[in-house]
């Protein structure tokens, strides 16, 4: 295997474990409390097939003061909770994790859209976002 699958539970789990040793996101998160569930949408055949799910699925992250405390995981988007829900497609997911798109511009652009929680509390956060997105790019994701 040349990496994780995202948005497969291996490839959560492995980002939660990589922000928590991030200095960076753990210093501009500092003051965050708050979870975040990221949906991923139209996802390809060859994924679905790769990670047993449907056309969308997702993960939650439990963030706490710049910490990872953990993944909830579910091929099923309806059973996860969470204080902010961010979906996108699963190209402009790849897009956002391959550095070709930034957050910031894929919310302002809707093609990253909240659809649950405070558009103005996330603004607040824009180093921390930018954190994590530098951190996705650390995790070994596989192209399928």
């Amino acid at each position: 295997m040349s990496g994780y699958v995202f948005p497969g539970r291996e490839w959560a789990e492995e980002f939660c474990k990589r922000l928590s040793t991030n200095e960076k996101y753990r210093a501009a998160a500092r003051t965050w409390e708050g979870s975040i569930a990221f949906i991923a949408t139209n996802i390809p055949a060859a994924v679905r097939e790769k990670l047993g799910i449907g056309e969308r699925a997702g993960f939650v992250l439990d963030l706490f003061h710049g910490e990872c405390r953990g993944v909830i995981w579910s091929a099923d988007v309806s059973s996860l909770d969470a204080e902010y829900f961010i979906e996108a497609t699963y190209e402009d997911w790849m897009k956002v994790i391959s550095g070709q798109l930034s957050p910031i511009a894929g919310l302002m652009s809707r093609r990253l859209k909240v659809t649950r929680g405070s558009m103005a509390k996330l603004m607040r956060y824009t180093t921390a976002a930018l954190a994590m997105v530098s951190t996705a790019q650390e995790v070994p994701t596989e192209k399928v």
